[in-house]
């Protein structure tokens, strides 16, 4: 499998330098139809989307690991937390997953994958699974919610600060196909007092954003959801 590295996103994008990309990429998060062409050519390029696709450029190009102190979560320890959290999703909290500092999504991508690697091609749809994440880093949102949109993920996606509260956007990438071959939709949830309330915002911290992709949402009725063994300590089971 091919490399995705600086050159080949520069080239996908038609850029040269970094500042450029990151232009790319915010532009392209309300354009649907340019921003699935994007998800196509980075597939064509590196097809493996149970790791995080940006983490390796934005480690190395992007992170601000001073004033923002932001790191990454290494891929064994993501797979094992994947695993030990693994559970029937009948979670009472309603989420299938949740990562209040996901950084570009390296977590959630490996709860996601684990979640559908744990049921069958006829069992696993995307309308069983609903994720949450929230991160604080401006620079970060557009890798993080690209990284969502192109595995057909449903997630919220909370931008600001976790513990205060206070919050810019409100984002829901949303599988409207119901189709895991599908890309997901990026809505903007609007700035109401039922929202605000849903997600114990204290402040809106930056003007709304209209903007919704999702119109009908398909549902594709699959198989009953078919779960691999739930790990516990001490089965002897390394699956």
């Amino acid at each position: 499998m091919a490399k995705l590295g600086r050159n080949e996103l520069y080239t996908i994008a038609g850029v040269n330098q970094h500042a450029e990309f990151e232009k790319f990429i915010s532009d392209l998060l309300f354009k649907p139809k340019e921003r699935n062409d994007f998800y196509k050519k980075i597939l064509a390029i590196n097809s493996n989307v149970s790791t995080d696709t940006f983490r390796e450029y934005f480690e190395e190009y992007a992170a601000e690991r001073k004033s923002q102190q932001q790191d990454f979560t290494p891929d064994s320890v993501s797979e094992l937390l994947a695993k030990i959290t693994r559970n029937d999703n009948s979670s009472e909290s309603g989420w299938s997953g949740y990562d209040p500092t996901a950084g570009t999504g390296s977590l959630i991508i490996k709860k996601w994958n684990d979640d559908r690697l744990s049921e069958t091609p006829f069992s696993y749809a995307p309308h069983n699974y609903l994720y949450m994440v929230e991160e604080f880093g401006d620079n970060v949102i557009p890798y993080l919610l690209h990284n969502i949109a192109i595995r057909g993920m449903n997630c919220v996606v909370i931008h600001g600060d976790t513990l205060e509260r206070n919050i810019k956007q409100i984002y829901f990438v949303q599988n409207s196909h119901d189709d895991y071959m599908k890309f997901s939709d990026i809505n903007v949830m609007p700035h109401t007092d039922k929202v605000k309330e849903e997600f114990n915002v204290s402040n809106w911290s930056e003007k709304a954003i209209e903007h919704v992709e999702s119109d009908k949402v398909a549902y594709i009725p699959a198989l009953p959801m078919h779960r691999k063994h739930i790990i516990t300590f001490g089965d002897g089971d390394d699956d």
